[in-house]
């Protein structure tokens, strides 16, 4: 039945449908890699790891899509923009922030993502900030905001953040939006699986100096630990990124980076039902916010011409 429903509906739909299955993803992974590193393996050791099971799963679809479309010396340089920007920048500085602060700093950082999206979106795409996405990406960003300081309600978990760690976390934020406004001319000429195969070989060429010696698990492991990182290489990086590789074939840049802001959502709801968290009345409202972002955003151009319209008839 859902599938059903996916293959039926509008290309708009199909891909928020596919970016909120990602973002989904991407939200269970961050307290996983967190259990992870750095105790059980260096965030640098789980970046390649991630990277280079990507790269070999993305390379396997291919052979068994027959996907074999040419690149140009030009789109290969795009592909290694893409490969820094998308996976090893952003991954080793993502992981190394979040091993030295809190998932909650992490994530309240992360919902700066579709500001910066939508700024370099403007400045290299030429695309137009209409005033609706400006209104959603704010309403948005404060539901992001709200939901995480309800998270510090009664708790002292703030404490565990570091500005030397937060500040890691930011550079992953810019090296993510830089990656979203670059990748999307690739895709709308070649396959995804073939875009993600090269921007994972280079993302893979590039980490390998930094990260090759600290790939190991540390002694002592478990079947606990095994499973977490199968979900961060399987779920958390791969099929995550195919989900928005397709995504971005049928939405902006500025449109798929707003659903971040769900990231915070999910991993508080998670939190709630294994009780790890209560519910607080803030959370339904920045939930409300969040997701009233994300619909001014992806509805911008038909609430403009709808209220022109009411204009006229006034």
């Amino acid at each position: 039945m859902p599938f059903k429903f996916y293959k039926r509906s509008t290309p708009v739909v199909k891909g928020v449908i596919l970016i909120i299955v990602a973002n989904t993803f991407f939200a269970i992974n961050m307290p996983v890699s967190r259990e992870l590193t750095p105790v059980w393996i260096n965030p640098l050791g789980l970046s390649l790891l991630r990277i280079s099971f990507a790269f070999i799963a993305f390379f396997l679809m291919s052979k068994l899509m027959k996907v074999n479309d040419k690149f140009t010396i030009k789109e290969h340089l795009s592909l290694l923009i893409c490969g820094i920007t998308g996976t090893s920048l952003n991954q080793l500085t993502f992981l190394l922030g979040l091993s030295m602060t809190s998932p909650v700093d992490a994530s309240l950082i992360i919902t700066g993502g579709p500001i910066v999206t939508m700024l370099f979106s403007a400045l290299f795409l030429k695309e137009r900030i209409s005033l609706m996405k400006t209104i959603g990406v704010l309403v948005g960003l404060s539901g992001a905001i709200l939901i995480l300081y309800s998270s510090y309600i009664g708790s002292a978990i703030n404490t565990t953040g570091s500005l030397k760690g937060n500040l890691i976390v930011v550079i992953s934020v810019f090296s993510y939006a830089t990656y979203l406004i670059t990748v999307p001319s690739l895709m709308q000429k070649h396959s995804p699986v073939n875009v993600m195969k090269w921007t994972f070989f280079y993302g893979m060429i590039t980490s390998l100096p930094f990260c090759y010696k600290y790939t190991g698990l540390a002694d002592g492991y478990g079947l606990t630990q095994v499973i977490e990182l199968a979900y961060a290489l399987i779920f958390g990086t791969f099929i995550a990124y195919t989900l928005v590789a397709f995504a971005l074939q049928l939405l902006s840049p500025t449109t798929v980076s707003m659903f971040n802001y769900m990231q915070p959502v999910i991993a508080s709801t998670i939190a709630i039902a294994i009780g790890q968290d209560i519910l607080h009345w803030l959370k339904p409202v920045s939930a409300l916010l969040i997701f009233s972002g994300v619909y001014l955003v992806v509805n911008a151009e038909r609430l403009k011409r709808y209220f022109i319209k009411l204009a006229k008839t006034q």
